[in-house]
């Protein structure tokens, strides 16, 4: 019996996919009428919450629901969202349920890459194909995990710093505003820095990276903070919401590089306007479409050249951010 696609397209999502021709998925959603994405809507840049300053009410935006919404456009169906909420038990909740239900795949990105190890191998050991999207599960290959389509992240952190450290010509007082130390994202970002900063012994770390949570809130009041003690030639953020946070306390055109990472509407608008300097964009769109393929090629029996697949990051400022918008 033919099942509906269900997606829970990359960053913490779980796509499942039935175990036919990919021509006839398409027609069972097309059936049906509905397109199903679950989303974990408190991680940009693939899936967050937009004020619109226009009407005041929170819209769901990121390159995952973008792609989501293209698909579904272009399917001629209505898009179903459902939210992880940045909770791993929800979330192994879901895949639990995607095995109960029959599907053959599941692609996914973890909320917790140690805490979803269990639950993807539980899957795996279901017959379960497993295609981790974005930020890899620890030891995945050893839990079963079929492929994982991801970014990557010290290089990712490696382009952020070597443009803060040619923008500032090697020297200068910096600080960073990091994610929670408990993300492999925070980690390997932080890792690429440390990695840049060796080759500049005159970059000057004034004070220890602070924990804002990806916040923008969070990291306004951090900088505000900072800059009532501190002289700042650059502030280095692990996301485009903490960036712009920086940027808010600093002020437009501050003469403090500011720079962000991974390439958000938020992010693009204040390079546009002077309250940061620029970010690195990593292709979420080009992580989950290189997953959709991987779980296709293996469902039709085929077998995959290269179980990890890597998307590159791209330096975005001033010069090129209208190229991206």
């Amino acid at each position: 019996m033919k099942k509906v696609l269900a997606l829970v397209l990359a960053l913490c999502m779980t796509l499942c996919v039935a175990q036919v021709a990919m021509a006839d998925m398409l027609s069972d959603i097309q059936e049906k009428g509905t397109l199903v994405v679950g989303a974990n809507v408190g991680f940009p840049p693939y899936e967050f919450y937009y004020t619109n300053p226009e009407t005041g009410e929170e819209e769901l935006q990121g390159f995952d629901m973008k792609l989501a919404q293209a698909i579904a456009d272009e399917l001629g169906v209505e898009l179903s969202i459902l939210s992880a909420d940045q909770d791993a038990a929800k979330q192994i909740s879901q895949i639990e349920q995607c095995v109960s239900e029959g599907y053959d795949a599941i692609l996914f990105e973890p909320v917790d890459p140690d805490g979803l190890r269990d639950a993807a191998k539980a899957a795996a050991d279901a017959g379960v194909i497993m295609i981790n999207i974005v930020s890899a599960c620890t030891d995945w290959e050893s839990a079963g995990i079929s492929a994982v389509s991801c970014g990557d992240n010290v290089k990712a952190g490696e382009n952020e710093m070597q443009h803060v450290a040619d923008l500032l010509g090697g020297k200068g007082n910096i600080a960073i505003l990091t994610g929670p130390s408990s993300t492999t994202d925070t980690t390997a970002r932080l890792e690429g820095y440390r990695n840049i900063l060796a080759n500049y012994p005159d970059m000057t770390e004034v004070i220890a990276p602070a924990d804002c949570a990806w916040d923008t809130a969070k990291a306004q009041s951090t900088v505000e903070s900072w800059l009532s003690a501190y002289d700042l030639d650059a502030i280095v953020c692990q996301n485009d919401g903490m960036a712009v946070g920086a940027g808010n306390a600093a002020g437009a055109n501050s003469g403090i590089v500011i720079t962000g990472l991974d390439g958000t509407p938020d992010g693009y608008e204040a390079i546009k306007d002077g309250r940061i300097t620029g970010t690195v964009a990593q292709d979420g769109g080009l992580m989950a479409s290189s997953g959709v393929e991987a779980a296709v090629t293996l469902l039709d029996g085929g077998t995959l050249e290269n179980n990890l697949i890597i998307a590159d990051s791209v330096w975005i400022d001033s010069s090129n951010v209208a190229d991206y918008e």
